[in-house]
């Protein structure tokens, strides 16, 4: 008979959950491309202060609820607190803020192309802190992906680019610290749960945004409309709360740079909600490159499983 131990058998199964985890994340944080440009074609608020109240948000709605069912997962450690810091103020703070500057001075389009150099750097990372292999396959991957997102934010089209220095460092700056959120989360998740991370994360990086706001912007949302609260709440819970928590979840089953690029299938899920929702078109080149992402993160996890399949293999016993 041939008996494989338990952890070898459940490797390859892990492996899918943590893309599929991933996978869902991305879907959770399209929506929220919908959510907000409704808030701000209905309301007009200051995006600087739109961001702090998202995050405000879900730390309220974090710590709540743990605090009333998993008041344990509340506790820190004081050895073990600096990846908490450094997700909430580098890796969900500052990276709001240089988005929302980003778009402001560049527009959406190179904004979006920049933030997902993330996998570029989340690769480089993740070499430098745990020595991950720069395989082929991850150097294609991460190739494929920013090739479709250029083709996705039609960077092609002259009228989609607004070119200032500021705001290009701006936008590269997003895609150096969202790189740095799996570095960050791993790390923390080796002591806490995905939730206690996510719940510190989106504190800190609530008083972190709160630093750079306009005296003027506190007075959003007190001077809207009471239904305003519906969407700041709708914003808070589907993108970001259920988003980042189980993108937190899928890096216990994945590599950083697995994660980082199979989080990109976001672009692709924003666009066809843009589609449906706001009549927005896809041309047939930003088909393609949502086409390019997908097949970058089919090499990923083909990469990911067969390494799972031989470690299994290798870990086997012989038949007796």
């Amino acid at each position: 008979m041939t008996s494989t131990p338990a952890a070898a058998t459940t490797l390859p199964v892990a492996r899918l959950k943590g893309y599929w985890l991933v996978m869902s994340a991305a879907c959770c944080w399209a929506t929220s491309g919908v959510i907000v440009k409704s808030i701000l074609l209905r309301y007009g608020p200051p995006p600087l202060a739109l961001a702090f109240w998202r995050d405000a948000l879900t730390f309220s709605i974090l710590v709540v609820s743990l605090a009333l069912l998993r008041p344990a997962w509340l506790r820190l450690d004081r050895r073990t607190v600096v990846p908490l810091i450094g997700l909430g103020v580098i890796s969900v703070g500052i990276f709001h803020v240089l988005w929302v500057y980003a778009v402001a001075l560049i527009g959406a389009a190179l904004a979006t192309v920049l933030n997902y150099t993330a996998p570029i750097f989340t690769v480089l990372l993740s070499w430098l802190v745990w020595r991950e292999p720069v395989t082929r396959s991850k150097v294609g991957a991460v190739s494929l992906t920013v090739a479709g997102c250029l083709l996705l934010a039609q960077v092609y089209d002259p009228s989609k680019l607004q070119l200032n220095w500021v705001g290009l460092l701006a936008g590269l700056g997003t895609g150096i610290t969202w790189a740095t959120y799996p570095i960050f989360s791993k790390i923390a998740l080796k002591r806490y749960t995905p939730w206690t991370v996510v719940t510190y994360a989106f504190g800190l990086s609530a008083l972190t945004l709160l630093l750079p706001q306009p005296v003027a912007s506190f007075s959003f949302p007190w001077s809207q409309p009471p239904s305003i609260w519906l969407w700041l709440w709708l914003l808070a819970l589907v993108p970001t709360v259920a988003g980042f928590c189980l993108y937190s979840w899928g890096l216990k089953y994945l590599t950083a740079s697995a994660a980082v690029v199979t989080a990109t299938i976001e672009i692709v899920v924003a666009s066809v909600l843009a589609h449906l929702f706001f009549g927005e078109t896809l041309a047939g080149l930003q088909m393609l490159g949502g086409a390019l992402i997908l097949m970058a993160i089919v090499v990923l996890a083909w990469q990911g499983l067969a390494g799972a399949s031989a470690a299994r293999s290798t870990r086997a016993p012989a038949a007796d």
